[in-house]
């Protein structure tokens, strides 16, 4: 079983993706990251809320990074405006686990690939 989108997205521009869920917007921008440790610095998909003219509300940073290839980011994305969260990591393996809006666990993987729907 694929992944199927249940948002729609539309762009606005190479680093500016936007689609509405429940009355409200919001915008996958592609931004800087803050520094790490050692100072270094990158580029990342980041979700943001909406700034009542359309844009990413700059100082309304609903994720951390979602990654840097946008497929991915738009998955992880629509998994936190539809009440997912990030959950830890697997217990051995490592793997992301993500928490449904009803309580349980799921490795991303599983979810992505659409053997758990979401």
């Amino acid at each position: 079983m694929a992944w199927k989108s249940h948002l729609t997205w539309t762009s606005n521009s190479q680093t500016i993706h936007s689609t509405r869920h429940d009355g409200e917007i919001y915008h996958l921008w592609q931004h800087g990251t803050r520094p790490d440790d050692a100072g270094r610095t990158g580029y990342g998909w980041f979700l943001h809320g909406d700034d009542g003219r359309g844009f990413p509300r700059q100082d309304y940073e609903l994720s951390l990074t979602l990654g840097s290839v946008l497929t991915r980011a738009r998955q992880k994305a629509e998994l936190l405006i539809l009440g997912w969260k990030k959950a830890g990591r697997e217990p051995g393996r490592g793997d992301e686990l993500w928490r449904a809006p009803d309580g349980v666990e799921h490795p991303l993987a599983a979810v992505l690939s659409g053997d758990v729907p979401h």
